[in-house]
């Protein structure tokens, strides 16, 4: 395109083509036929490359210099030369590939190359997101409606029952997300260990997720109920656990609770802390590198994968957590929520508010039936 420009400027050809200005006056270059000449039937309203043609040598010249001032033209023994060199970094930069060439090169050519540079575009990948997949216990000694609330209350950290352990099991078949988790966050309470101990096998023993021990997310009281062991003791339960679950959260001692009477809405506060690290957690896993999350060393997902992180937890805790405190999930039941968007934040959602998703209200949760 530009190599008919410089023959078209070239000296000698101009003058057997078009003549002298006073020659050339009322004729018009067929865009369609660059050879054809025809006669101009109404005054052109575009100063474009149609006045250029009228102008002599010396005035090619020194538009030339003023453009070579500008670094978008260069003069070389062969001719007149006009690169583009504009870098497109965004849609606002397409204009640079003809802002070298707009004064003297036609409309029709400056929307063809402004279009090329539209579709030459490249495209953004969709953005990661982050998933929270909150899961409650199956059913526990303590969740007997057989049995006195006294009662209930007074039982030291219970373990699954039958019916529990039934729950549990059918979580391993119906959990739709198990191919997606990247790390487990669990209570490490018995009967949450005992849920993710059957219910999510596959993560532990077959694709090897990482498992945290994360006393944040224990239920809320100081009943014998909600208190747990030493993790040391409580491994020896799980003898095939071994291992498998980093305690460096849950030191000796975890399981005392002191919020009860000391800290002002404590359930807020820690509900609000267990959200804003979670969200770390899945900042660092976008990463797509190794991290580290509250001392613990974490692999980051793969280049455009989202973030899953599975909690197990308890449902008193979690109704706050979610922002349900009137509801609560049934044992075993889950649900899926992600981190509040910019649209969403812009709209008044907080920035660590977990919205739950669409997929998740359609959930249907027939095994953990009671």
């Amino acid at each position: 395109m530009f190599g008919n420009l410089r023959s078209f400027l070239s000296p000698s050809k101009e003058k057997k083509k078009v003549g002298s200005l006073k020659e050339s006056q009322g004729r018009q270059i067929d865009r369609q036929s660059p050879t054809k000449v025809k006669p101009q039937k109404e005054p052109n309203k575009e100063k474009t490359m149609m006045d250029a043609n009228n102008l002599d040598d010396d005035m090619w010249v020194d538009i030339i210099e003023d453009k070579k001032k500008e670094n978008k033209v260069e003069i070389k023994s062969s001719g007149v030369e006009v690169p583009v060199k504009a870098k497109v970094t965004s849609p606002k930069g397409t204009k640079s590939y003809v802002s070298a060439a707009s004064s003297i090169v036609s409309p029709y050519v400056q929307t063809a190359m402004q279009s090329l540079s539209v579709h030459t575009q490249p495209k953004l990948p969709p953005k990661q997101r982050v998933y929270i997949h909150c899961v409650r216990h199956a059913q526990a000694h303590h969740n007997l409606k057989t049995l006195s609330s006294y009662t209930r209350k007074m039982l030291p950290d219970p373990r699954l029952t039958a019916l529990g352990i039934r729950q549990a099991m059918a979580l391993a078949e119906r959990f739709e997300h198990m191919d997606k988790i990247n790390v487990v966050a669990l209570s490490p309470l018995r009967r949450t260990v005992h849920t993710t101990y059957v219910g999510f096998r596959p993560l532990i023993f077959d694709k090897k997720v990482p498992v945290i021990a994360y006393p944040d997310l224990k239920e809320w009281g100081n009943a014998p109920s909600c208190t747990g062991v030493n993790m040391s003791e409580l491994m020896k339960k799980f003898p095939k656990l071994y291992g498998k679950i980093d305690t460096t959260l849950a030191t000796d001692g975890w399981y005392k609770n002191t919020e009860l009477g000391i800290i002002p809405d404590y359930k807020e506060v820690r509900a609000e802390r267990v959200r804003k690290e979670l969200w770390e957690l899945g900042q660092i896993l976008l990463k797509g590198r190794k991290g580290l999350w509250k001392g613990i060393e974490v692999n980051g997902v793969k280049k455009g994968q989202d973030v899953h992180i599975l909690v197990v937890s308890h449902g008193a805790f979690l109704a706050t957590l979610e922002g349900r405190e009137k509801e609560r999930l049934h044992n075993a039941e889950y649900k899926t929520y992600e981190f509040a968007t910019e649209d969403m934040i812009a709209n008044g959602v907080g920035k660590f508010d977990l919205v739950e998703t669409a997929e998740s209200k359609l959930y249907v949760h027939d095994h953990c039936v009671e």
